[in-house]
């Protein structure tokens, strides 16, 4: 087990996870007078997916202090976002800038591996315990009330940690979610991801070298085309299980036949070398019937995932970690952790999220297109752009929604 301080004795605030939601939450509850402890089964740095960056990370970043280190980065800035058919017409450009005025217009394309580590060291910077190569085996309730958790090392010697609340930030695992069987699919949002990456994929020139390319296919599918440091690019598919596996099961050659198919993008890594495998996942999409209870909540993937099209993920991980923290601080300062207390965030957290997932709906929905809504409802257009570049939480987006719903069904939620 390695850490960096405290190893035993009862701590504040346990974190299971020492990705970007943990690590945020546990250096914004440190910072705040509690003590932390953050536990992470891998030893960084390590691989992870999820690597495009919205402008509303600006505000997380900074209050994490964080921009330094990214400014300093060897990451591509990331200005805009485009759209490209499946016969090769390019939408415009969409620049940040048009709607968000400054620095904050700008934002980056992450290594994750990077990423990840600068934001594991600046939580162990402002003094929260870091310990690697420990899993949880299973959270501990005393009646009814998360208590601490048990964990296992990399010496297999079972060892309880106490903590008087226990953030869930485990990702994907879900850790909370299914040892109390709250995880459940999304509705009506069945979609498998396939990706991998490239050296030597063409990129743009000047502004638009660091943009996300969004290739569209068949099924209401699409590409994501991500440069990254070192002349990489990350380049995945998204689209309906039934699309994807019709005739093959393995990853590989469905990605590889998807690639070829989609010419645009095709002619893109004519001169380009895979260079890692391809990876996969077969269903994307679920969610958490309740994000909080006596003594514990959850951050980030941890509470649920949608869909990577509008790369929410890493904003909704910053941001529902900060809003998780402030709740977390004042129900430890009143005494009080309970469930009401502990997870009044939730409500803001899940509304936001609706949104997202109505935005989500419309996309894949083969009756409905953007122009055609903006062309109705062209008082929508702040409010289209907010959701693209994350500005959902706290915002009242209801008439957004109607508006939205009027043309496309609004899907369960």
């Amino acid at each position: 087990m390695a850490a960096n301080g405290r190893t035993n004795g009862d701590y504040d605030v346990c974190v299971m996870g020492g990705g970007p939601a943990g690590t945020a939450a546990a250096t914004f509850l440190q910072r705040a007078g509690h003590r932390c402890v953050a536990l992470e089964q891998s030893t960084f740095p390590r691989y992870h997916i999820g690597e495009s960056l919205i402008p509303h990370t600006f505000g997380p970043l900074e209050r994490l202090g964080l921009l330094p280190k990214l400014r300093e980065s060897h990451f591509p800035e990331k200005f805009s976002v485009r759209f490209v058919s499946p016969d090769g017409k390019e939408s415009n450009p969409f620049y940040f800038s048009e709607i968000i005025p400054g620095e904050m217009s700008r934002t980056w394309q992450v290594e994750r591996s990077e990423f990840d580590q600068l934001c594991l060291d600046n939580a162990r910077e402002n003094g929260v315990d870091i310990c690697s190569g420990v899993a949880v085996d299973e959270v501990l309730f005393e009646n009814g009330r998360a208590v601490g958790v048990r964990t296992r090392a990399d010496e297999n010697k079972p060892r309880e940690i106490r903590a008087k609340v226990v953030i869930d930030a485990t990702g994907a695992t879900t850790l909370i979610g299914k040892q109390l069987d709250l995880r459940e699919h999304v509705p009506g949002l069945n979609k498998s991801a396939i990706w991998s990456y490239y050296r030597g994929g063409h990129r743009l020139e000047g502004i638009d070298g660091g943009e996300t390319t969004v290739f569209m296919i068949a099924d209401r599918g699409w590409f994501w085309y991500i440069p990254l440091p070192d002349d990489i690019v990350s380049v995945g598919i998204v689209a309906s299980p039934d699309y994807l596996f019709d005739e093959q099961e393995e990853f590989e050659p469905v990605f590889l036949r998807e690639v070829e198919r989609c010419q645009p993008l095709a002619q893109r890594l004519t001169k380009a070398e895979r260079t890692q495998p391809v990876r996969g996942i077969r269903r994307l999409a679920y969610r958490n019937r309740q994000i909080a209870g006596d003594g514990w909540v959850m951050v980030g993937d941890a509470a649920a995932f949608l869909d990577p099209i509008y790369s929410s993920g890493l904003f909704l991980a910053l941001a529902s970690a900060e809003l998780a923290a402030k709740c977390v601080d004042e129900a430890l300062k009143s005494g009080d952790i309970s469930a009401a207390r502990l997870g009044s965030f939730a409500g803001e957290l899940t509304k936001g999220i609706g949104v997202i997932r109505q935005l989500i709906g419309a996309f894949y929905d083969p009756t409905f297109s953007f122009r055609g809504f903006l062309e109705q409802f062209p008082d929508q257009r702040a409010a289209l752009i907010d959701c693209l570049v994350g500005n959902v939480l706290e915002q009242d987006m209801s008439s957004f929604q109607a508006a939205l719903a009027s043309m496309t069904p609004p899907p369960a939620w």
